[in-house]
């Protein structure tokens, strides 16, 4: 007789050879439903025999996922966060979980310069304006598209981690100053307590995990200590900042300007944003490359294999 293959479900129909780990060691089961992530209510009706799930990070890992997924063991994350899993209730549960801490560090700090300069030299707003038809109708317009040069100035970045490094590197390559923060203080040369980094810069980045300690970490009063006139960028998780204060602080002028990839309550965008053309809006895509997106599901159908195997884990978390 022979004995069934463990199951494994992945929550976004990719490539087979993404899963190449797996081949001959578990029956993949993939949603038909084009780049779109299987809806919550598909897989919880798809993952009751599967031992393990795959996700891009974007799937809530919860009670009631688990109390539906009966034969579940492991939990891999094609993604560096792992705000999308209940640990605690993973713990209670005695289920195992990865992440794949490394896989996307390189697209987001591109991903972060991107947004820095579409922000400050325009990009977005002169491609629409192109796109309408308005600089046939209204001619050279030399001063309207005057932007914020980048040399010189001063890039505060709130955390610093494998991500910030990255970051850091790209922009002193334009010239500019780079200072940081960290929950913890250090002898860095380029340390600044948060209140003092917001104080000296003039673009700051946000590019910590959330966590209880950090939701919110980015409100009004902080806002306020920014300098008149900088620009902020999120490319860390929504709900490190409050988006409404934000929101305020673009409307009263004290920001220059914002980009944002990640939003407090996606794919739901406070619909101010929408108006406002110092603002730039992308759909969470900052590790989106094709090159990392692949890595990051192999080390994470990786993660699974070695788990089915009785291996050492690379990237644990539970």
């Amino acid at each position: 007789m022979i004995t069934p293959l463990p199951r494994v479900f992945v929550t976004v129909h990719i490539p087979i050879e993404h899963l190449s780990p797996l081949h001959g060691i578990a029956e993949i089961l993939m949603p038909d439903n084009g780049v779109r992530a299987a809806p919550r209510a598909q897989v919880l009706d798809a993952i009751g025999d599967c031992v393990a799930v795959l996700s891009q990070g974007e799937l809530r890992v919860d009670a009631e996922f688990l109390d539906a997924a009966k034969s579940l063991r492991f939990v891999a994350n094609a993604a560096m966060g792992i705000d999308n899993l209940d640990l605690a209730e993973l713990r209670q549960r005695g289920i195992a979980a990865s992440n794949t801490p490394a896989a996307f560090a390189e697209s987001t700090a591109d991903h972060t310069l991107g947004l820095m300069l579409s922000l400050t030299r325009r990009l977005a707003e002169g491609d629409r304006f192109v796109r309408t038809g308005d600089w046939a109708r209204r001619g050279m317009e030399p001063l309207r598209w005057e932007g914020t040069l980048l040399g010189g100035k001063t890039l505060g970045i709130i955390g610093y981690g494998r991500i910030a490094k990255m970051v850091e590197a790209r922009a002193r390559a334009f010239d500019m100053g780079v200072i940081h923060t960290k929950s913890t203080p250090h002898d860095h040369p380029g340390y600044r307590p948060l209140e003092t980094l917001l104080a000296e810069s003039d673009l700051v980045v946000v590019l910590v995990p959330l966590t209880a300690a950090t939701r919110h970490l980015i409100n009004a009063e902080r806002l306020a200590m920014m300098k008149p006139g900088a620009f902020f960028i999120n490319v860390a998780r929504g709900k490190v900042m409050h988006e409404a204060a934000l929101v305020a602080a673009l409307r009263s002028g004290h920001l220059a300007g914002a980009a944002l990839d990640v939003y407090e309550e996606e794919p739901i965008v406070n619909e101010v944003l929408f108006t406002m053309e110092n603002v730039v809006l992308t759909p969470h895509t900052g590790g989106a490359t094709r090159e990392q997106r692949r890595r990051g599901r192999l080390e994470a159908s990786g993660e699974i294999a070695r788990f089915l195997k009785g291996e050492e884990r690379q990237f644990p978390i539970v």
